[in-house]
């Protein structure tokens, strides 16, 4: 049985363990310690200061050739989609001063015709479901092979656009019933459409708008997540029908503050179902719309990758000879030495 004398010895054990803990910690131990952490802060502020400076450095070198790819673009893309008919596609009103410049760049190249088709809200906007459904039900009394009764109706609808301008739908639909498939979405306003429709197309390039364009400052935060939610499933729709036809194509993002952690660019590229797809972030800076092209020139020699300046990009260009030595020229031609974009900047 344990007495008190074994509390007793226990306590005074504890007291004096205390004792030399004190006296240490005041003593040698503290004056070893001071100096231990004070090498360590040390060590993480210079660490710092070094990656600032290579960031810094990073930023200029990044700026300097998206001002030089900015300014050579229509010189790059020359005659490399020459006889190409290309649709562009975009789902929000704020990527017109960037689509308006990819169908400049796409005409740089040689495509023979582009158009472009806007996605519009009622496509997904909540209350809206009662366009979706007479669009359907238009679509299902002239062509109802073109519809998956499987999937929601933005999804459907969604899918219904890729199948009228891919090679796909060529055997399914005469001239007249894509026609009249056309007239439901733009009647109920679910599309717009800029240029004349070719029967099917050779390329597609997604303009994605950046995420907080769709939102609504002070709005329901219900009636937000559910216009996400479905905003989402109608791209992502679009998409996987889009990389299951094999038509070249990209997908190109407004990525404000070199973000793509949100929005469709992050569900595509952390996707094993959409690396059929290119993809490019920047998309609302100066040489956005060039990486665009080049990746969708890429896209149709069979090429394909993620490129950009977020952290999930896997290289700046696409690897292209039309490419080659452009960042080397770009860095020349900031220091003086070279003959294109001299002002040094650039949006970055």
């Amino acid at each position: 049985m344990i007495d008190f004398r074994y509390h007793l010895v226990s306590l005074i054990s504890v007291f004096l363990a205390l004792a030399v803990g004190i006296v240490l910690g005041a003593g040698p131990l503290r004056e070893n310690l001071g100096d231990q952490l004070a090498g360590q802060v040390e060590q993480l502020r210079t660490e710092k200061d070094q990656l600032r400076t290579q960031s810094d450095e990073l930023a200029t070198r990044n700026d300097q050739l998206g001002s030089f790819v900015s300014e050579v673009g229509p010189e790059l893309v020359s005659g490399t989609l020459a006889g190409k008919q290309v649709a562009v596609l975009t789902d929000d009103a704020s990527t017109r001063p960037d689509t308006d410049r990819l169908l400049a760049l796409l005409e740089d190249a040689g495509a023979s015709s582009s158009v472009k088709i806007a996605l519009q809200k009622n496509l997904w906007e909540p209350g809206q479901e009662q366009q979706r459904t007479d669009a359907i039900e238009q679509i299902r009394s002239v062509a109802p092979s073109v519809l998956d009764d499987d999937l929601s109706d933005s999804e459907q609808l969604a899918q219904v656009v890729v199948v009228l301008l891919t090679p796909s739908a060529s055997e399914e639909l005469s001239p007249e019933l894509r026609t009249q498939v056309w007239q439901a979405l733009t009647e109920q306003q679910l599309v717009t459409i800029d240029g004349e429709l070719p029967a099917e197309v050779d390329a597609v390039l997604f303009a994605a708008a950046a995420p907080e364009s769709f939102t609504d400052e002070g709005e329901d935060e219900t009636v937000a997540a559910e216009r996400a939610q479905s905003l989402q499933a109608t791209q992502t729709s679009l998409l996987a029908t889009l990389s299951d036809t094999g038509v070249p194509a990209v997908v190109s993002a407004a990525t404000p503050d070199n973000d793509a952690s949100t929005g469709i660019l992050r569900t595509v590229r952390g996707d094993a179902d959409f690396q059929g797809l290119s993809t490019t972030d920047r998309l609302q800076e100066a040489d956005g719309p060039v990486l665009s092209v080049l990746a969708l020139i890429e896209q149709s020699r069979g090429g394909s990758g993620a490129y950009g300046t977020t952290a999930d990009a896997e290289d700046r260009l696409p690897a292209l000879p039309e490419t080659q030595g452009v960042e080397d020229a770009s860095t020349e031609d900031q220091s003086g030495d070279g003959g294109g974009a001299s002002d040094g900047g650039g949006e970055g």
